[in-house]
């Protein structure tokens, strides 16, 4: 943990002096954040779904939300993973995973809020070792690692900006099985074993109640964890708008989505590598969605961000689509 935080205060220190970069990401924190400050109406964001906005819940307020996060990819046929496997090649056979995330937000002071989240992790492959089951369809399911993050809002006039910062915990499992009584690998548990630290910045705005844009940038300092596993730091690019179809105030009412979500991943490392050649890489989501402001208190969500571009270290699975649906409830 001291690796992280000692890289972690020198990025904070870069990012408070280049505040044109912007900001940090969470589905559901986004989500959260933006319904109190949205009754207050004047410069505050409307919602994101797959990106931050610099809006907070409001001193005493809480918030409390579900998410369903799916995620597929093009796997890599069975007979081709087990032969790049068997050639030193960092192959898991990865098909889709499931995560169902509980989130509570609480708003410290008007301009601070807390969240904290905790997911159950299922994430899906094919057996690619073994000749005897090659192909089979594997499963690992379990609690993952939970999250508490931080936002700050420094500024609220004309725009606001904020400064995130979070720990994610290694309270994950990560000690599930395969059909074939061996353990999986890392990538393939449901939780990491590393303490992960992230920080980040946000610009964000509404323009005569309707229209809101978003801008953020963050990063992710990772370390290692169990099986001696590292996964490479990456840093987010997120960039958002959305419209209110009716005026603000009215329900039920529906906000439009649209961001593009952009990011950048290092290298792995293992055990036996110090940089692992199928990892790390570039990929850039399109990302769609919709917001249902139901009732004063209650709104959900839905978004499918697709991949416009990916370009992968070595040879992994690409990813196909996501999808991510939730509600938030608000008091």
């Amino acid at each position: 943990m001291p690796s992280f935080l000692r890289r972690g205060f020198f990025f904070v220190f870069l990012l408070t002096g280049f505040p044109q970069l912007l900001s940090a990401h969470h589905p559901v924190q986004a989500q959260l954040a933006a319904h109190h400050e949205r009754e207050n109406a004047g410069i505050a964001s409307g919602p994101m779904i797959n990106s931050p906005t610099a809006s907070t819940l409001g001193k005493n307020h809480v918030a409390g939300g579900f998410l369903l996060h799916y995620t597929r990819y093009n796997s890599i046929p069975a007979s081709n993973a087990h032969r790049l496997h068997h050639d030193g090649r960092d192959i898991h056979g990865k098909n889709h995973e499931e995560i169902y995330e509980f989130q509570l937000g609480y708003g410290v002071l008007e301009d601070l809020d807390l969240y904290l989240s905790a997911p159950i992790v299922s994430k899906n492959s094919i057996e690619i070792d073994s000749h005897a089951r090659l192909g089979a369809k594997e499963h690992a399911t379990g609690f993952g690692d939970m999250r508490l993050l931080g936002k700050y809002r420094f500024f609220k006039q004309y725009v606001e900006a904020a400064l995130l910062a979070g720990i994610k915990f290694p309270t994950g499992r990560t000690t599930a099985e395969r059909g074939s009584d061996t353990e999986f690998e890392t990538e393939l548990q449901p939780g990491s074993g590393s303490w992960d630290g992230q920080f980040g910045i946000v610009l964000s705005r509404s323009f005569k109640q309707r229209l809101s844009l978003a801008s953020s940038f963050e990063y992710f300092l990772n370390t290692k964890g169990a099986q001696e596993h590292e996964m490479g730091d990456s840093f987010r690019y997120n960039i958002g708008a959305s419209y209110v179809l009716r005026a603000l105030g009215k329900r039920p009412n529906v906000s439009l989505v649209l961001e593009m979500n952009t990011e950048w991943a290092k290298k792995d490392s293992s055990r036996t590598m110090n940089r692992v050649f199928d990892s790390g890489g570039t990929t850039v989501l399109l990302s769609p969605g919709m917001v249902f402001d139901l009732t004063k208190n209650l709104s959900a969500y839905w978004a499918m961000p697709v991949p416009i571009y990916q370009n992968l270290g070595g040879e992994h699975e690409e990813l196909n689509l996501q999808v991510l649906t939730g509600v938030s409830l608000h008091f």
